[in-house]
């Protein structure tokens, strides 16, 4: 049966998928997906990195747990995975989804639900719901939309069709498109680096996008304002300045090393 493997290093949270046959999705898959994420935001992670182990990260629903079912249980069953959509976007840390063979309907929503998309070069990605007869069922229109427009979001979903890594990567989706030799790697390292990063910082960021994307720019700016004067308070922005004063500015923006932050 497939699982949930969990794993902490004081800063990053990493969830990997265990597949034992077909990498779908089903109802328990999810419950303890949301287990998961819960026991990270409990170990007060720092960020997040949701992977696969196995040929697909997750290739979509189980079509025999839609055959025959009534519009009732279809609703409970999607309210649950929509859980796990709302828990992974709720955290207040940056999250990435590390991904490779086939990422496609619920699978690509979960990864949505991420901040950041790491691809294996040669993914596969899709929404094909429609094929289906279906709709996607945990919001993976709309949060197409959000990074490539709603005309590409409407026709992502509206063929069904099958779109590689770097297509996606184009068109803003994924962020990074990585070779098969470094792909663990470098995902892995994109999180470490996040998740040992200014989380303060971050945080703020996160809520001022999700501001504007919800209540519009105004209310954004005014969020802004709200929150990020607190952070020249803290000891990594205080940490970054006394590193350009001695450093000089060239030298500060050119080695990220130069600051190690406390992640405050």
């Amino acid at each position: 049966m497939p699982h949930v493997d969990y794993d902490f290093d004081g800063a990053l949270a990493v969830l990997t998928i265990v597949h034992d046959k077909a990498p779908v999705i089903s109802r328990e898959l999810m419950a303890e997906l949301l287990e998961q994420v819960q026991h990270a935001r409990k170990d007060d992670c720092r960020g997040l990195l949701i992977r696969a182990v196995g040929p697909a990260f997750l290739a979509g629903a189980d079509a025999a747990d839609l055959k025959g079912i009534s519009e009732a249980e279809a609703r409970k069953m999607f309210t649950g995975f929509m859980a796990v959509i709302h828990e992974v976007q709720s955290l207040t840390v940056p999250t990435v989804a590390a991904v490779h063979g086939m990422c496609l309907g619920g699978g690509l929503e979960l990864s949505l639900a991420c901040d950041l998309i790491v691809a294996k070069k040669g993914t596969m990605f899709g929404q094909v719901e429609a094929r289906l007869g279906g709709a996607t069922f945990i919001g993976g229109t709309a949060r197409l939309a959000e990074r490539c427009g709603s005309s590409r979001a409407l026709d992502i979903s509206y063929s069904g069709a099958l779109y590689n890594a770097d297509a996606f990567a184009s068109w803003g989706i994924v962020t990074q498109v990585v070779d098969a030799d470094n792909f663990e790697d470098k995902a892995r390292a994109l999180a470490h680096m996040l998740a040992h990063g200014p989380t303060a910082a971050h945080r703020v960021t996160k809520e001022v996008l999700r501001t504007a994307q919800t209540q519009g720019l105004a209310k954004a700016d005014a969020r802004v304002l709200e929150l990020a004067p607190a952070l020249v308070e803290t000891s990594d922005m205080q940490t970054a300045i006394d590193v350009i004063q001695t450093a000089g500015s060239r030298e500060f923006m050119a080695d990220r090393s130069l600051v190690a932050f406390r992640g405050q």
